[in-house]
């Protein structure tokens, strides 16, 4: 009797501290300046900003400032659920983005950009949100 008691327990703590770790994850969110993810990538920030058919880049300064793309150059890497790979030119856009477009209709698990930005090369990963990590893992999208 006490091990089944035991294992109630267990099962209702695991359900209990996964309920607040999700809770946690949705209520720790900060607002970006354009509205995307963004990762520390050297001196800079990079964010990602995803839409159906393409993604806005924005290098960002220490203190969150959007820096000019003028004299920024680079390349997104796309990686797909079957290990293959796609690159794609960083074209520049209006209001200092950083234009790419994407391949297969946004099918991709990861996509990692890299930058020259000021004679320095910075580089990010960043995850396809558009798709779960269990389809990440599983090796295709449903």
């Amino acid at each position: 009797m006490k091990t089944i008691k035991s294992i109630a327990v267990a099962i209702l703590l695991t359900i209990a501290g996964t309920t607040i770790s999700n809770a946690q994850v949705s209520t720790n969110t900060v607002k970006t300046p354009h509205g995307g993810i963004i990762q520390n990538s050297g001196d800079y920030k990079i964010e990602m900003v995803e839409r159906e058919n393409n993604i806005s880049f924005y290098v960002l300064d220490a203190k969150g400032k959007t820096v000019s793309n003028k004299k920024i150059t680079g390349s997104a890497v796309f990686e797909f659920f079957n290990k293959t790979k796609a690159t794609n030119p960083v074209s520049l856009d209006t209001n200092n983005a950083l234009f790419v477009q994407v391949p297969k209709a946004s099918i991709y698990a990861y996509c990692t950009i890299t930058l020259v930005v000021n004679g320095k090369t910075i580089s990010s990963k960043f995850r396809n949100s558009q798709v779960s990590e269990q389809d990440i893992n599983h090796g295709h999208q449903h």
